[in-house]
């Protein structure tokens, strides 16, 4: 990808600034001259080695003078910044935190703990686990940060549009008092989902980003080349000469010194460190220069980050299936209900849709579900369920450094419940009759912290609704999560 090792190069370059006066972009030819047994070179390969060292040098005087900002501004272009990535589970779980999903899961694989129901009337605690069983076999592979970057090209397969996700809720097998007629079931296992990515512009996918952003990509190569022709025209000043030849002449003497040849490789190092600083200190840059290639540098950065905000508020549309299995069964108390007769499963398909505005500051998405029972039982009106349609508005914070992105996002999520939730067909859960058709609606605010680069993100969210699945009083519940997303351990 072009576009990605343009970028690569930037983040080098951006490294290479930092630490100038340490000589990182040189180590490696320090590192071999001190190596060599000089005395079975001829001159020839000596001068050639002494001559790749002074062009380096070069090449670390003339990045000299841009500042730090523009290795921040790489780090931030390049690192991983996503939030629109969903490792949870959904509302209709014990345990969530989020009242309307996210479009994407994790390239390769993923974990959640989250606590606290959004429309069930009993709070639980779920495990979620999040993969991606194509990018699972790619990252096996010589480049798992590509695939974990969703380049395209480190991952050529159609299935990397498809994962999947089990569930399990952990207080399966609790004595629930506000449910007396019913009894929970010891397996844990409560939730298997397919998910498939329709459309997903938020990549850096060849042809088509090319297309997509052409207007950005356009900007951004043409600062990106003014800078590189700016320093190309500066290396060609006349301080390059008096540096190479300062440089040449002070490793010329050294090697040719029997100190030098009869010490061991850390103080030959140290040794050519000090002739090359020395000579770096005694050649003047030019200010002048200097100043325009930190303003082409930095506008080159900016505009490479706007592109990457163009990405990140593209377009994505996914799609899922996932098959609930009830976690109840009645204990038989009532004549019309036998001993141990459980509810149906239900099977949902969900249409998930995000959208960015601005400069990658709000991220909207849309959730539209509909749930069916597995089957239609006695006094039941037809297998539909219930039907959610939800909408969030997510807006990325400022990035903290070595952290991530915090977000704080409103949703509002209404469900319509055809009939009574666990499709028993009776009343058998509550004195306030709530087997007729209901409706639900929900508010949530919720903010996600990340930490560890973003590889952990710890939602905390707040919900008020009118009413609860089995309880048609209104509440207010708080909820709490943890989740691992593997993807950011490849960040270098």
């Amino acid at each position: 990808m072009r576009i990605l090792r343009l970028l690569a190069v930037f983040f080098l370059l951006s490294e290479a600034v930092a630490w100038a006066q340490d000589l990182a972009p040189i180590r490696k030819e320090i590192d071999t001259l001190a190596e060599s047994d000089l005395g079975e070179l001829s001159g020839e390969e000596r001068e050639s080695l002494i001559g790749d060292l002074a062009d380096n040098a070069v090449r670390v005087k003339l990045l000299d003078g841009v500042d730090s900002e523009g290795r921040k501004i790489a780090r931030q272009i390049l690192a991983f910044r996503r939030a629109d990535v969903q490792t949870g589970s959904s509302s209709g779980a014990s345990g969530s935190t989020s009242a309307v999903l996210s479009p994407l899961l994790p390239a390769i694989f993923g974990v959640s703990f989250e606590s606290g129901a959004i429309t069930r009337s009993i709070s639980g605690s779920t495990i979620v686990l999040k993969a991606n069983p194509a990018g699972l076999f790619c990252s096996s592979g010589s480049n798992p940060q590509a695939v974990a970057l969703r380049d395209g090209d480190a991952c050529r397969t159609f299935w990397k549009r498809v994962g999947i996700t089990s569930a399990f809720d952990t207080s399966r097998g609790e004595r629930k008092r506000e449910l007396a007629d019913l009894k929970t079931l010891s397996n844990q296992f409560a939730e298997f989902t397919v998910h498939m990515e329709l459309l997903n512009r938020r990549t850096l996918d060849g042809q088509k980003f090319n297309r997509i952003f052409k207007e950005e990509i356009k900007e951004w190569l043409a600062s990106a080349s003014e800078f590189a022709n700016m320093s190309a025209r500066a290396a060609m000043g006349d301080f390059e000469e008096g540096l190479r030849g300062n440089v040449e002449s002070g490793l010329l003497r050294l090697i040719d010194n029997k100190t030098f040849l009869n010490a061991g490789k850390k103080a030959r190092i140290r040794q050519i460190e000090n002739i090359i600083r020395s000579s770096l200190n005694s050649v003047p840059g030019d200010p002048d220069n200097a100043r325009e290639r930190r303003r082409l540098w930095l506008e080159a950065l900016k505009s490479g980050s706007r592109l990457q905000s163009a990405m990140l508020n593209a377009t994505v549309i996914a799609a899922e299936y996932s098959y609930q299995r009830p976690d109840m069964a009645a204990e038989g108390t009532d004549a019309d209900l036998p001993v141990d007769v459980r509810p149906p499963g239900v099977h949902s398909v969900r249409l998930i849709a995000a959208k960015g505005i601005g400069d990658r500051k709000l991220d909207i998405t849309a959730n539209a579900s509909a749930s069916f029972f597995s089957e239609a039982r006695p006094g039941m009106n037809s297998v539909l369920r219930d039907f959610r349609v939800g909408c969030e508005g997510k807006f990325h914070m400022r990035v903290i450094n070595n952290w991530g992105v915090p977000t704080l996002s409103f949703a509002g999520l209404y469900v319509y419940l055809n009939q009574e939730p666990l499709g028993l067909g009776i009343a058998a859960f509550s004195p306030r009759d709530i087997h007729e058709r209901g409706h639900i609606g929900l508010f949530q605010a919720k903010f996600e912290l990340p930490t560890a680069n973003n590889a952990i993100r710890i939602p905390l969210s707040f919900t008020f609704s009118n009413r609860t699945e089995l309880i048609k009083e209104s509440d207010a519940r708080g909820q709490i999560g943890i989740s691992f997303n593997l993807d950011s351990l490849f960040d270098e």
